[in-house]
């Protein structure tokens, strides 16, 4: 070709053949410049052109192939995803998931764990709770199947983990029911020691945190024009028809079903009943007969609505000792149940150090046991003594009274009776 287009015979020696396989892509960059439109046109030998021919329809293959592999590739919407199924999800839904997350490109994670390689944890429920803060995307099956059908992802807004663990947080108080309550620092498992609850640097700040937003939405809902926090009125009185002993679980109070006051508005008058001979005599298994248990309603209905609700408890069966107080806080308010709680707990914890010192010094056959117990232990040992058994048989629940003072007390006492 040199030749022709110079109008003179080059020398020879100036172009070598080594083999047919290194002169193969000399050879086509010849032929294309020299513009034959076909490998027959060529002077070539038959062998070298089917040769080139075969490795062509080879080559044209593997790009056919690899561009068909980028176009399904590129109409995936999780191509390199990693989900982790949690168990909760029904083993239905779960199948579902796993094929239309295999069909758009994503891998399955058997096992989770805090810090594991999976960029989706599919979830739903309650079971949340499990993984904010630790997995950066949580997204329900729907989600999932949802992505897959549409063929694009569907919108999904992140958080930052300190965030999601406060949120994490909350949803568990929700759940238990106890909303943003704080929990009380004394635990009714100690041993006769005002041991504190521990808390990490990072949880006191969540509470923190907590506190101040459920104060300032409470500030903006309780301030006028004029500045001046709006307190409204509470009860003279809590749980009045309430039929209960201190000593047994919540599970068991009652409600009384007709009134047992008096027109007057005087005590409570001990029924009476009637026999055969119409003589009017007091029975017990008749008074038990005007209570039922509480609904559900009765037990979940909302009778303090205050946030802050200070309880003054009896500490001994003579009333020596003067109450003790336990200021409790709810942001929702108290219901029925939570307050019934309360008392309960309270009672089934060990007396502490400065209670049993001064209880030894009461007059009655419980502080007697009380001595025998503190005489017997040794300095280095704690003494441990409930608080229901030093009340001996005054057990039963009246009611809460407001203490004196003006109409938003938040101030109750609690009286019980033998």
């Amino acid at each position: 070709m040199d030749s022709v287009r110079r109008n003179v015979r080059l020398s020879e020696s100036l172009y070598t053949l080594k083999n047919t396989g290194d002169a193969r892509v000399g050879i086509d960059n010849l032929n294309q410049i020299a513009g034959y439109p076909a490998a027959e046109d060529s002077c070539l030998p038959t062998g070298i052109l089917e040769s080139r021919k075969v490795e062509k329809d080879k080559d044209s293959q593997l790009l056919s192939s690899g561009r068909a592999l980028r176009r399904s590739i590129g109409t995936m919407t999780l191509p390199g995803q990693s989900l982790f199924i949690d168990s909760e999800v029904s083993t239905e839904l779960r199948n579902k998931v796993i094929e239309a997350s295999t069909r758009e490109g994503a891998s399955l994670v058997d096992k989770w764990f805090i810090g594991c390689n999976a960029s989706h944890v599919v979830c739903e429920g309650t079971s949340v709770t499990k993984y904010l803060g630790h997995s950066e995307n949580l997204v329900t099956p729907f989600w999932v199947l949802k992505t897959s059908r549409e063929k694009y992802v569907q919108r999904l807004i992140h958080l930052s983990a300190d965030l999601a663990r406060q949120l994490g947080i909350m949803l568990e108080n929700y759940q238990n029911g106890t909303g943003t309550e704080v929990p009380d620092r004394i635990s009714s498992g100690q041993e006769g020691q005002s041991h504190e609850r521990k808390f990490s640097q990072m949880e006191r700040q969540q509470l923190v945190n907590l506190a101040k937003f459920g104060v300032r939405n409470r500030r903006v809902l309780k301030m006028q024009t004029c500045q001046v926090p709006i307190r409204p009125i509470t009860p003279s009185s809590l749980l009045e028809s309430i039929c209960w002993s201190v000593s047994e679980p919540t599970s068991t109070a009652t409600i009384y079903m007709n009134s047992l006051s008096s027109e007057d508005g005087g005590e409570h008058q001990t029924p009476f009943f009637f026999d055969a001979k119409g003589d009017a005599k007091d029975s017990e298994a008749g008074f038990t007969n005007l209570t039922r248990p509480l609904n559900e309603s009765e037990r979940n209905q909302l009778i303090f609505k205050n946030h802050f609700l200070t309880v003054l408890f009896p500490m001994d069966r003579f009333a020596e000792m003067g109450p003790s107080s336990r200021t409790f806080f709810s942001d929702k308010g108290f219901t029925c149940i939570q307050v019934l709680n309360h008392i309960y707990s309270f009672y089934q914890e060990n007396m502490l150090d400065h209670e049993i010192e001064a209880a030894i010094h009461t007059d009655s056959r419980h502080a007697d046991r009380l001595r025998s117990v503190y005489a017997s232990k040794d300095s280095t040992e704690p003494v441990i003594f409930r608080r229901i058994d030093f009340l001996g048989s005054r057990r039963s629940f009246e009611m809460l009274k407001r203490v004196n003072g003006d109409n938003n007390s938040n101030v109750y006492e609690l009286l019980i009776r033998s």
